[in-house]
């Protein structure tokens, strides 16, 4: 059996959960974000959606955006993981850039 690589997803997310482009982000908000603990993923929606289902994800490292961007494009879709039932994050850590939230959160 194959053994999968656990990921660690890297986002700048608003309140609603659409993505928002880390060029805007301030530089610490950014080198948050690409923290060198870990290798980081930037990834689509339904690549995130499948890390996900398949339960691969160990960190996700957000940058709350505090803004209401609406519409469908959210970060991910329904999915079903191979227990059918929800995976459990913990924030672990949270830092304040100016009127954003970086948080991390580890996977329980």
């Amino acid at each position: 059996m194959r053994q999968r690589s656990k990921q660690v997803i890297s986002l700048a997310l608003t309140w609603d959960g659409v993505r928002w482009p880390t060029k805007s982000l301030p530089p610490k908000a950014r080198a948050f974000l690409r923290a060198k603990s870990a290798k980081l993923t930037t990834v689509s929606a339904q690549k995130a959606t499948e890390l996900f289902s398949q339960d691969e994800v160990i960190e996700c490292r957000i940058c709350w955006v505090p803004r209401l961007q609406g519409g469908p494009h959210v970060l991910s879709e329904p999915f079903m993981t191979p227990s059918g039932k929800r995976l459990s994050f913990t924030a672990k850590r949270m830092v304040r850039f100016g009127d954003m939230l970086g948080v991390v959160y580890l996977r329980d």
